[in-house]
C-alpha cells in the first residue's frame, strides 16, 4: 500500500489555494480569448478616410451628384465629388474591403459633427454599430445638407475637418 501525504496547497503568498472542480476547468477552457471590441480601431480607420475626402473635396466639390470623372483619366479617376461620394471614393481607395464598411465610421463622424454644428450636440454615434437602415438615413440626411442650393465647398471641408478632428480625438482617448 502507498502512504498518502496530504499537505495543503498554497499560493505562492502562502495563502491557501482553492481547488478548481473539474466544471471550472471545463468552463475556463471554452471560454474565448478576449478579443479586440469590433468599434476599437475604427477611429483611425475614419481618420484615414475623411483624410482622403478631404483632398477630394479640396480638389473639386460638386452637389446633385455623388462624382464628377475626367474623360481622359482611368475609372478610378475621381476629379470631384459630393460629400458622401469623397467619403465612399476615400473608402475604395483605402484599401481591400468593402468600401460601404469602410466608409461607415467616417460618415458616423460626419453625422455627428453635421448634428453639432447644427447645435444638437451630445455623446454622439460614432463608432457604434449602426444598422444599414440607420446608416442610409444618416447618408441622406449628409446628401441633402451638401445639396442645399447655398451650401458652400468651405461648408463642406469645415464640417470635414470638424469630423476628423472627433475622430482623431476618440482614437487619443481609445472611446469608440
Amino acid at each position: 500500500m502507498t502512504p498518502t501525504i496530504e499537505e495543503p496547497l498554497t499560493t505562492a503568498r502562502g495563502a491557501p489555494a482553492r481547488r478548481r472542480s473539474l466544471l471550472d476547468r471545463i468552463r475556463a477552457f471554452q471560454q474565448p480569448e478576449p478579443r479586440t471590441p469590433p468599434w476599437q480601431g475604427r477611429p483611425e480607420e475614419a481618420y484615414h478616410v475623411l483624410e482622403g475626402a478631404r483632398a477630394v473635396i479640396a480638389r473639386g466639390w460638386i452637389q446633385d451628384d455623388w462624382f464628377a470623372r475626367r474623360p481622359s483619366d482611368g475609372p478610378g479617376d475621381v476629379a470631384a465629388a459630393c460629400l458622401v461620394g469623397a467619403v465612399v471614393y476615400a473608402a475604395q481607395q483605402s484599401g481591400s474591403g468593402d468600401p460601404a464598411v469602410k466608409a461607415g465610421p467616417a460618415l458616423d463622424y460626419l453625422w455627428d459633427a453635421w448634428q453639432e454644428s447644427r447645435g444638437l450636440g451630445g455623446t454622439g454615434v460614432a463608432g457604434l454599430a449602426a444598422p444599414r437602415e440607420l446608416r442610409m438615413a444618416r447618408v441622406r440626411d449628409l446628401t441633402r445638407w451638401n445639396d442645399q442650393p447655398c451650401r458652400t465647398r468651405e461648408e463642406v471641408l469645415d464640417l470635414v475637418d470638424l469630423a476628423t478632428s472627433r475622430a482623431v480625438m476618440a482614437a487619443v482617448s481609445g472611446s469608440r
